[in-house]
């Protein structure tokens, strides 16, 4: 049960679940998960209020699974960090609650961006669906994991056990139906929904509207969630006579007026491209094949130079790429803007849309625009958004709608190609996911002629070529759970498709990165910028190989997903790698010795005297006074689980804590204290250059090289396990020492003494 009480509108309040009243954060917990949220976020209770609408685009937390009663907007737009926490498939509590969450699965997840994913929690009956843009370390808070490579990044395909709700009618019924064609033009009334109907709706609404616009992904798209698009409501609505058009959210103007991921002018043909791709790849896993329409929603936007240039040579991207994937390239946009900016492009060789979806909301039923030549777009290619948000009634059911008319092309199950000889491939097929032990690869089928009715597929490991390639035996399906003795290959993906006529030749898709482990292990760093990564650990790039030669690297943190690091010098000066964001630069006033990430994405810097420097956008909970110093230097850092706090140490061994780090007994130890690390119960470990590990209340001692007779050596380093079971020791000498579930990796070859080691 939820351990909440209704705030209003559906909102809840925490009951006694946090301890400190002024805490920027709050805990719920729910069928005994819990989840650690911004105190600011409105969390929805959807059994006691099933109107609220899921969606994506406002920071909340949503439990329960969402029904068929969603009131949603006609249009949502944006994305950020959210959450849906619902019952298991198999886990409700009764028939009906086990139908509504079969088909809860948020829209989101389909989006083939890197932005969103689920996991399904079997030790809570629960499946998490989150979002996230600025802050993941928001959702990694929440949900009490380290890396967000836990959650799976589906494109279309459903959770494990959540399945396509079955059909209101009778699979003979919907034969009877005059069933749509893929890529088939229509002449008639239609209407856009945030949510997809349920199957009872659509056949209430069919007496007066035949076309219906469904929202199949891009980075941009909120995703209500009530009613999900799944492959088999495409199936069902396209044999009973609907014509979908399907619409994709991805990146906007550069100066937007939605608040939305914008175009990047200098990658504005690369993220047309991508987009087109992730487009096709959620068109293919909805049945929506080759010969159909995809619909890109460019909201409107100010028109001038860096905008138009922009969209345009997105939009031409856009339409290439679609139309080099066999499928057909559609715009919507503001009659006043990205319609204008298309127009004046007609004529020259610019790579045009075959459909516009012209928004001006006039009320007329028509396709004609005052901005669009009677001359242009003529031949049944133009689709006319007559009128904004506003709710519909019919057969007794009401929607938020926006309503069209079209005389233009529309999508339906299946493709639009007809055959007469064996597939021929034109495109290599594409496999997506994270080349990660444990993680799921996906295939998207490549693009081939003669309609294909079946495909064939091998996966293959390779080696660092990308070339010289084995079979891996039993991975023949169109998904591929990346195994440990995968790692250090490449991997591909061999196709072969086949339809009536024979089977095509083979086509291979491009390999893969090397296949990493499944959490980052360590780096070891020295002080000429040198960064060597583990066996299993990704290389990101190091200061040394950026052209960096002095000998002055202080200090080395891995942002919080594990997926880049920053590098830190004496001066102050931070080099970032991998997915460690460039921050504007800190000028220090002392020293610096050390860097700590932070849980906002950024990080601090630190000082011998005790000085902290936080970056942009990151927060400051204190730094020890001069005097409490007593007479002895820091010698290190170390930031709180949560990130909401931090602890320093002297070498005297005094810990000094701010923020929300606990204030522990004081720790017994001997000699020289060289550093600090948290640990994931809440307290910390001291260590010595003599190889003496010192724990805190809360924190296990799992061994230390002086308990373990290794003399003669300068600790210099000391991080701990993903899970926090073990840790590492490393020495000048490269030499690393693992205790508790550390494992036991390669020696690593390097230059220099090791002066840290951080993961």
């Amino acid at each position: 049960m939820v351990a909440l009480v209704l705030a209003s509108a559906g909102a809840l309040a925490c009951t006694g679940a946090w301890a400190d009243p002024v805490s920027p954060l709050r805990v719920v917990r729910y069928n005994g998960l819990r989840l650690t949220v911004p105190r600011s976020w409105p969390v929805y209770d959807l059994s006691r209020d099933p109107t609220v609408c899921v969606r994506f685009n406002r920071h909340a937390l949503y439990l329960g699974a969402p029904g068929q009663a969603e009131r949603c907007p006609a249009q949502a737009l944006g994305r950020t960090e959210a959450i849906v926490v619902q019952p298991a498939p198999g886990r409700a509590s009764s028939a009906s609650a086990r139908r509504t969450a079969s088909t809860s699965i948020p829209a989101a997840i389909g989006s083939g961006a890197s932005s969103s994913g689920w996991w399904l929690d079997r030790r809570h009956g629960v499946l998490i669906t989150a979002t996230w843009v600025r802050r993941p370390a928001l959702i990694r808070r929440a949900l009490g994991i380290r890396s967000l490579r836990l959650l799976r990044h589906s494109s279309g395909a459903l959770p494990p056990g959540v399945t396509d709700a079955a059909p209101t009618e009778s699979a003979a019924s919907a034969k009877a139906r005059s069933a749509s064609l893929p890529g088939a033009v229509y002449t008639g009334r239609g209407f856009d929904a945030c949510s997809t109907p349920s199957t009872s709706t659509m056949s209430a609404w069919r007496g007066s509207y035949r076309a219906i616009g469904v929202y199949i992904g891009g980075v941009n798209e909120a995703s209500c969630a009530g009613k999900g698009l799944t492959p088999g409501w495409v199936s069902r609505e396209s044999a009973a006579g609907w014509h979908l058009i399907p619409i994709y959210v991805g990146r906007q103007a550069p100066s937007n007026e939605c608040g939305c991921q914008g175009i990047s002018p200098s990658s504005a043909i690369g993220q047309g491209r991508s987009a087109a791709r992730d487009a096709v790849n959620q068109a293919r896993s909805l049945g929506l094949g080759p010969g159909n329409p995809v619909y890109f929603d460019m909201e409107s936007y100010p028109r001038g130079t860096t905008n138009t240039s922009a969209v345009l040579t997105f939009l031409a991207a856009w339409t290439g790429q679609l139309h080099a994937l066999g499928y057909l390239s559609g715009v919507y946009s503001g009659g006043d803007s990205g319609i204008v900016d298309l127009v004046s492009k007609v004529g020259g060789r610019y790579a045009e849309p075959d459909d516009l979806w012209i928004a001006r909301w006039n009320g007329v039923r028509d396709t004609s625009d005052p901005n669009v030549p009677a001359t242009y777009w003529v031949n049944h290619e133009r689709l006319h958004q007559n009128r904004g948000d506003h709710n519909e009634t019919h057969g007794g059911v009401t929607i938020d709608v926006d309503s069209d008319y079209l005389d233009g092309t529309t999508a339906a199950a299946g493709a639009a190609t007809g055959a007469s000889a064996p597939p021929a491939g034109t495109l290599p097929p594409v496999v997506s996911g994270p080349p990660v032990v444990g993680q799921q690869l996906t295939l998207w089928h490549g693009s081939w002629t003669g309609a294909p009715s079946s495909y064939t597929e091998q996966w293959e490991d390779c080696d660092g070529t990308g070339e010289n390639c084995i079979p891996i035996r039993g991975a023949t399906g169109q998904r591929y759970v990346v195994k440990p003795a995968d790692l250090g290959y490449k991997i591909r993906v061999m196709e072969m498709a086949s339809n009536g006529f024979g089977t095509g030749a083979p086509v291979i898709s491009t390999a893969t990165s090397e296949v990493q482990g499944s959490v980052p292990l360590y780096w070891l760093r020295n002080r000429y910028g040198n960064i060597y990564a583990s066996q299993g650990t990704r290389y990101y790039g190091s200061p040394h190989g950026s052209g960096f030669r002095a000998a002055s690297i202080t200090g080395a943190a891995a942002t919080l997903d594990g997926l880049g690091y920053w590098v830190v010098s004496r001066a102050g000066k931070v080099f970032n790698f991998g997915d460690a964001e460039g921050l504007p630069a800190i000028r220090p006033t002392r020293r610096i010795i050390g860097i700590v990430a932070a849980a906002e994405g950024g990080y601090w810097l630190y000082s011998p005297a005790g000085t902290i420097y936080p970056s942009q956008g990151t927060a400051f909970y204190g730094a020890p006074a001069g005097s409490s110093l007593r007479g002895s230097v820091v010698t290190g850092m170390a930031a709180t689980p949560d990130g909401l706090g931090y602890w320093m140490v002297n070498r005297a061994g005094t810990v000094f804590n701010f923020g929300d780090a606990a204030a522990l007994p004081a720790v017994r130890h001997s000699g020289r204290v060289a550093g600090i690390v948290a640990a994931a119960g809440g307290g910390y470990w001291l260590y010595t250059p003599a190889g003496n590990i010192y724990p805190s209340r809360g924190a296990k001692w799992y061994g230390s090289p002086a308990a373990s007779g290794v003399h003669g050596s300068t600790i210099t380093g000391f991080t701990a396990t993903p899970d926090g079971q073990g840790y590492w020791v490393v020495d000048s000498a490269g030499d690393v020492f693992p205790y508790g579930d550390a494992a036991s990796l390669s020696a690593i070859r390097h230059k220099h003494a090791i002066t840290g080691i951080f993961g």
